[in-house]
């Protein structure tokens, strides 16, 4: 009787452990590499973020990575990341945020085992700094009951490759209307960079003051242009010979985001906040970005309104709060009723005085 034929079967490959580290400077190249493909990874996730906010608000940065080891004992490979900041403040307490003056954030990773392996590590690192809480502001929320959610943060999304038909017709008939009268209204735009951030400044100093919030210092948008080459610009917009807007864009793999808007707060062309995203929506499409991401606002004010009205998608923001010393989550938003006295003050500031005090202000702002 012969004997059966050997068959080889390859052993199933054990699923290595993942270890969590601080981002060591051999690593960082690795870093904005992942981040440049990981589904869950923003603008914001961008080592470019840690140095200015380093340089320009001194605050500390503590950029977790989850490595697994390589088969066969190759060498491990980073398998998540979570980027960390520690801010201290005696009016908002002492917190862990990823990622503050940005709008995105959190966790993003291979698989749920690297997910718990850095919410892990978030949890005891803030634990051992003795802050009020540790803030994960992800879009989508982690399934961890331990965390406590805030439902108050949207943004609105339109895909660019639908068409702008598409777009309109979801649009309410007085937002169609408005559409039709910019595009024959006289306004004109243009795209700038670094050279122009004098012009912008001013204009989002005046929009800063009209809202009643401190404004950033211009050094901070001069790092945001001057770390992101290529991907960040200034989006002009023109009428009756001057320039009446101007809007801060992010540009990150197919994304087009609006993020900081300034306006002439004297003699405002009817229509010009309309024609301004309309413009940026159709050069995101003409210079091939999938997606328009209107950013954050929050429910129930002025700018969600405006935002709900062009027919784009909601989509929530999942932030997320781990409470250390803090017994119920953090309300800093220009929406506390506790802000709106000094809100109403802050309006009434001469501008240059606001330009002076607004950056010693905003750096202690999660």
């Amino acid at each position: 009787m012969s004997a059966e034929p050997l068959v080889y079967v390859e052993p199933a490959p054990v699923p290595s452990e993942v270890t969590v580290e601080t981002l060591r400077p051999l690593r960082e190249a690795e870093w904005d590499r992942y981040v440049r493909q990981a589904p869950d990874a923003t603008f914001f996730h961008q080592l470019g973020w840690r140095w200015l906010v380093e340089r320009v608000f001194g605050h500390r940065a503590h950029y977790l990575t989850a490595l697994r080891g390589g088969r066969d004992g190759r060498d491990d490979r980073i398998a998540g990341v979570l980027p960390l900041f520690e801010l201290k403040s005696l009016l908002f307490g002492h917190s862990l945020v990823s990622i503050p003056f940005a709008i995105g954030g959190g966790i993003a990773a291979d698989d749920g085992e690297a997910v718990s392996a850095l919410l892990d590590a978030a949890r005891a690192l803030a634990e051992e700094r003795g802050v009020d809480y540790l803030e994960l502001r992800s879009e989508r929320p982690l399934p961890d009951a331990g965390l406590l959610a805030k439902d108050l943060y949207v943004t609105f999304r339109a895909d660019l490759a639908e068409g702008e038909e598409a777009l309109l017709k979801r649009m309410e008939r007085k937002r169609r209307q408005m559409m039709n009268y910019v595009s024959r209204a006289g306004f004109s735009h243009r795209v700038a960079g670094l050279e122009e951030l004098p012009l912008f400044y001013d204009l989002f100093c005046q929009s800063m003051r009209h809202h009643g919030t401190p404004v950033y210092p211009r050094l901070f948008l001069q790092e945001i242009l001057d770390r992101h080459p290529g991907t960040t610009h200034l989006f002009f917009v023109e009428h009756g010979g001057r320039t009446v807007a101007g809007v801060l864009n992010l540009l990150f793999r197919d994304v087009i985001m609006p993020f900081y808007a300034g306006a002439d707060r004297g003699e405002r062309p009817r229509g010009v906040d309309d024609y301004t995203y309309l413009a940026i929506l159709r050069w995101g499409r003409d210079h091939g970005f999938r997606v328009f991401d209107f950013g954050r606002s929050k429910r129930g004010t002025g700018a969600w309104d405006f935002k709900r009205r062009w027919g784009m998608e909601e989509v929530p923001l999942g932030y997320q709060y781990h409470l250390v010393k803090a017994r119920e989550l953090p309300n800093v938003s220009p929406a506390n009723p506790k802000y709106q006295a000094a809100i109403r003050v802050w309006q009434k500031l001469p501008l240059p005085l606001t330009r002076l005090l607004g950056p010693m202000i905003v750096k202690r702002v999660p």
